[in-house]
C-alpha cells in the first residue's frame, strides 16, 4: 500500500499545480506538496510518478511549498484552496492511510511487547515454562493478525524474525531441561517397575489378592504425583493394567472382572471429559473477554476504520464463541450421560461384591453342616450294626428288618450329603432360594428318622421273649440316639432360621 500519491490540481486562483502527498505514519501526518506550473514540467511529473512514489528521492526544484496536515477520517486532508481532478484519489488514500496508521500503531504495540519479552529472556539463567507460553501467545496473536490482514507482510516477517530468534533461545534452555526431566523418569520408572515384577511374581504363586490389590492402588496412586516421559508413563500403566487384570482374574468370576473394567472406563471417560469441558469454559471465558474489550473499545474507536475494523473482529470472535458454546452444550450432554452410567456400573459393582460374599459365606456353612450330619449319621448306623451283631438267632423278619434299619441309615446319609452338595452348586446363582432347599432337607432327615424309628418299635413289640432283654437294650439305646439326632435336628433347625434372618446381597 503506497504511502505516496501525485496528481494534477489547481489553486484558489485557478492555476495549474502538482500536488504531491506522503504520509508519515509515525507522526500520523500527511506533507502536501505543490509545484507551479511554471517549474512542473512533464519530465518532473515523470520522476515524481516513477521514482519518487517508489521512495527514491530526487531533488524538487525550487518555488514549491509545503503543508503538513493532520490525518483524519472526517476532514480533508486537502486545504481549501487546493483543488485536485482525481478528488477520488484523495478520498481513497486517505482511507487507506487511516488503516496504514492504525495497523503502524498495531506494529508498534507488538514491537515493543516483543521487546520486553526479549529482555526477559536475555536475563534467563535456566529454562522457564511461563516465558514460553508468554511468547507463544503472543506468536499466536501476531498470527491472527496477520491472517487477518491487520498487519502488513513487512511488519510480520519482522516480528516473525524475532519471535524465532527467541524461540530458538528458550529451545536451548529446554533441551538440558528436558534432559534432566528424562534421567529423572527413567530412574523413577526403573524403581516403579521392579515393584510392579516383585508383585507379578507374588501373583503368580498364588498369594493373597487383597493386600496385592492395595499395592498395586498404592503405586497408581504414587505414579500420579511424578512426572513421566510419555513413553514411561505408558509403559507403566500397561503393566499395572496387566497387573489388575491377573488378581480380577483370580479374584472373582467373568462378569465381575467385566464390571469392574466397565467402571475403569466410565471413571477415565469421565476424567478425560471433565478437563475437556475445563478447557473449552476457560476457551469461551477469554473469548467472552476480549469481545466485552472489543464492543467496548468500539465506541471510543478513533475513526471509521477503526470502528469498522474492531466491528469485523466482534463478529469473528462472535462466530468463535457461538461454535464453541454449542460444543460445550454437547459435552454437558455427554457429561450427564456418562455420570448416570458411572452411578449405575457403581451400584452394579457394590451388588455383584456382595454376593460374591454371600456366596462363599453360605457354601461354607453348607459344607460345615454336611460334614456335621455325616458324623451323626455315621454314629447311629455303627450303632445298628453293632446291635444287629449282637442279638442271638433271630428270626428272618428280624434280621431283615436290622437290615432294611441299617440300609434306611446310609441311604438317609447319601440323600442329605448329595442334595447339600447339590444346593451348595446352585448357591451362586439361586441364593434366595437357597434357604427354602436348606429347610426341606432338614424335615426330609427328620421325616425319615421318625420312620424309621416307628417301624423299629412296631417290629420290636412281636420279637421273642427269648431276645426280650436285648431287644429292650437295643431299642432304649435307639431311642436315645434318635433324641439326640432330634435335637441335633431343631439346633439345625435353628441355624437355618438364623441363615433366613440373615440379609443376602
Amino acid at each position: 500500500m503506497r504511502r505516496k500519491v501525485v496528481l494534477w490540481g489547481s489553486n484558489e486562483k485557478g492555476g495549474k499545480i502538482l500536488v504531491a502527498l506522503e504520509l508519515l505514519e509515525k507522526e500520523n501526518v500527511v506533507d502536501i506538496y505543490t509545484f507551479p506550473e511554471s517549474v512542473a514540467t512533464e519530465a518532473f511529473y515523470k520522476e515524481m510518478s516513477e521514482k519518487w512514489k517508489d521512495d527514491v528521492e530526487i531533488e524538487f526544484p525550487s518555488g514549491f511549498t509545503k503543508v503538513e496536515r493532520k490525518l483524519s477520517v472526517s476532514d480533508s486532508i486537502l486545504p481549501d484552496e487546493i483543488r485536485v481532478d482525481r478528488p477520488d484519489l484523495i478520498t481513497r488514500a486517505q482511507t487507506e492511510w487511516h488503516f496504514v496508521v492504525l495497523s503502524s500503531k498495531l506494529y508498534g504495540m507488538y514491537k515493543a511487547e516483543i521487546e520486553e519479552l526479549k529482555e526477559k529472556i536475555d536475563n534467563l539463567t535456566e529454562y522457564d515454562n511461563v516465558l514460553w507460553d508468554e511468547l507463544r501467545n503472543f506468536w499466536n496473536k501476531v498470527q491472527d493478525q496477520v491472517s487477518e490482514k491487520n498487519l502488513f507482510r513487512e511488519h510480520g516477517a519482522s516480528l516473525r524474525e524475532k519471535a524465532n530468534h527467541l524461540f530458538d533461545k528458550l529451545k536451548e534452555y529446554k533441551k538440558s531441561v528436558e534432559d534432566e526431566f528424562e534421567t529423572q523418569s527413567k530412574k523413577h520408572f526403573d524403581t516403579f517397575r521392579d515393584e510392579l515384577t516383585n508383585i507379578e511374581d507374588k501373583i503368580e504363586k498364588g498369594l493373597g489378592t487383597t493386600p496385592l490389590f492395595e499395592d498395586l492402588k498404592k503405586i497408581q496412586s504414587k505414579i500420579k504425583d511424578i512426572r513421566f516421559t510419555k513413553e514411561n508413563r505408558n509403559e507403566l500403566w500397561k503393566k499395572i493394567d496387566e497387573a489388575f487384570k491377573k488378581l480380577k482374574e483370580r479374584r472373582g468370576s467373568h462378569s465381575q472382572q467385566n464390571n469392574s473394567n466397565n467402571l475403569a472406563r466410565l471413571k477415565a471417560r469421565y476424567e478425560g471429559l471433565m478437563g475437556a469441558i475445563k478447557k473449552m469454559q476457560n476457551s469461551i471465558d477469554f473469548d467472552q473477554r476480549e469481545l466485552d474489550f472489543q464492543v467496548k473499545k468500539v465506541a471510543d474507536s478513533d475513526g471509521q476504520l477503526e470502528s469498522q475494523l474492531r466491528q469485523a473482529k466482534i463478529r469473528m470472535i462472535e462466530e468463535r464463541l457461538k461454535s464453541k458454546n454449542e460444543k460445550m452444550d454437547d459435552m454437558l450432554k455427554t457429561k450427564a450421560e456418562v455420570e448416570y452410567k458411572l452411578e449405575k456400573e457403581k451400584k452394579r459393582s457394590e451388588k455383584a461384591e456382595k454376593m460374591e460374599e454371600a456366596k462363599q459365606v453360605v457354601k461354607q456353612k453348607i459344607a460345615n453342616n454336611i460334614s456335621e450330619n455325616s458324623k451323626e449319621f455315621e454314629k447311629i448306623s455303627e450303632k445298628l450294626e453293632k446291635a444287629a451283631s449282637e442279638m442271638p438267632k433271630q428270626s428272618k423278619k428280624e434280621s431283615n428288618f436290622m437290615v432294611k434299619i441299617s440300609e434306611s441309615m446310609e441311604q438317609l446319609v447319601e440323600d442329605v450329603v448329595d442334595t447339600a452338595k447339590a444346593i451348595a452348586e446352585v448357591a451362586g446363582e439361586k441364593l434366595e432360594a437357597l434357604m427354602d432347599e436348606a429347610e426341606k432337607v432338614a424335615e426330609k432327615v427328620e421325616d425319615k428318622v421318625e420312620d424309621v424309628m416307628d417301624k423299629a418299635e412296631d417290629v420290636m413289640e412281636d420279637i421273642s421273649d427269648q431276645v426280650g432283654e436285648k431287644i429292650e437294650d437295643i431299642k432304649a439305646d435307639l431311642k436315645e440316639d434318635s433324641d439326640d439326632d432330634l435335637e441335633s435336628d431343631k439346633d439345625n433347625d435353628d441355624i437355618k432360621e438364623d441363615k433366613k434372618e440373615e440379609p443376602v446381597a
